[in-house]
């Protein structure tokens, strides 16, 4: 990669850094299948409407769907490869500076530190998004920890509050709890007053959850067919389950919702065994998953009085009102703008298809995330 003299500091830096970003850098789809797929590429920046600020991104966060995305498992994203053939780019949330803000900007200017979510593109040296987007990097944190928050902060609370009807003295069943998305819901739990149990796919993850999570029981979940026993010997039943593992887990989970509780799902990380693997092998693994997919009677389900809902984050985006509500409730009374979130891992933004394979190892404790050093889509200007 061609390499550029620093820029200087100050507001000429800032300058300099918008000009130079006239051309950018993004990991692209050309097809999708492997995480192979992946490819860098040199692409011009869109003009920045009156409404958008032009980021020059120095952190992405990344996110299960990410891994989805680019095997082909995710519907939406599915769409909009084929809405730009041969140039879609992953991604949902992002931090970095404000380069450049539209006229009609009035909450950021140049020089602000941001983080945002996006539909998609933020795979990017820099990225144009929509005011109403994008928020102030708390003082104390850094544009990693800024770019873990928002997507697993969002999925989490809509799953747990919105959905789940989480109040204080509530008890939550929370799967996949040392991931980005299971921390962020033990967060809630503590602010909101909620009794948590976290289910972990490893021993060696448990130290992680008892240190940042004291007040939560952890949960080393065995293969699926133990799954409902453990539960069981664990005692009791909950008023939600915040469930994204699927297949018979999901079947356990349900069994153990109390009368006027809700599981809510959100992904199939263990069932759908072929996000792990690539190309034929892939399709190996996730047919006879999908064969074997729990199926839910809606009539077993009326004498328990409990709720089963779906949930994928990027339908809200359709409703910008609400995703902005549900994003000032979630830092605020959902407590997550509190304390940075937990980062694990990062990798350089060259790296990055090893952070998604890093991310579907399962090994991953909190968020991973990817680097951009400053200037890096500058090479190009």
């Amino acid at each position: 990669m061609l390499r550029r003299a620093p820029l200087r500091t100050g507001r000429l830096r800032l300058a300099a850094a918008a000009d130079a970003t006239r051309r950018r850098i993004a990991w692209v789809c050309p097809t999708l299948g492997a995480l192979g797929c992946l490819e860098q590429r040199e692409e011009a920046v869109p003009p920045v409407g009156d409404d958008e600020c032009l980021v020059a991104v120095r952190a992405i966060g990344l996110n299960y769907a990410d891994v989805f995305m680019v095997l082909g498992l995710y519907e939406a994203f599915n769409k909009y490869l084929e809405e730009n053939p041969g140039q879609a780019v992953p991604g949902f949330e992002f931090a970095g500076d404000v380069i450049e803000a539209g006229k009609a900007v009035t909450t950021h200017k140049v020089g602000d530190r941001v983080y945002g979510f996006t539909r998609f593109g933020a795979y990017r040296t820099s990225v144009v998004v929509r005011e109403k987007m994008l928020q102030p990097v708390p003082k104390a944190w850094s544009y990693a920890e800024a770019a873990s928050v928002l997507v697993q902060g969002l999925t989490a609370w809509h799953g747990l509050v919105e959905l789940g009807a989480a109040k204080r003295g509530s008890r939550v069943l929370v799967h996949s709890a040392a991931g980005g998305v299971g921390c962020a819901a033990l967060e809630i739990c503590e602010n909101l007053g909620c009794t948590s149990v976290g289910v972990v796919g490893s021993i060696d993850k448990v130290p992680f959850l008892k240190e940042r999570y004291p007040s939560c029981t952890p949960l080393v979940r065995g293969p699926e067919r133990q799954y409902a026993r453990q539960l069981e010997d664990l005692g009791g039943s909950y008023d939600v389950v915040l469930e994204s593992l699927g297949g018979q887990f999901l079947t356990a989970a349900l069994e153990r919702v109390a009368p006027m509780g809700r599981l809510v799902h959100f992904g199939a990380t263990a069932a759908y065994g072929g996000s792990r693997v690539d190309g034929l092998f892939k399709w190996l693994k996730l047919i006879p998953s999908y064969l074997r997919r729990p199926l839910v009677d809606p009539g077993a389900m009326v004498p328990k009085n409990v709720a089963l809902f779906g949930f994928n984050l990027v339908w809200l985006t359709d409703r910008e009102e609400e995703l902005t509500r549900e994003l000032e409730e979630m830092l605020g009374r959902g407590g997550l703008g509190k304390r940075p979130p937990a980062v694990g891992r990062s990798f350089p933004f060259a790296e990055l298809p090893s952070a998604l394979d890093w991310l579907r190892s399962g090994n991953s404790v909190g968020k991973v995330v990817v680097t951009v050093e400053p200037g890096a889509g500058g090479e190009v200007g």
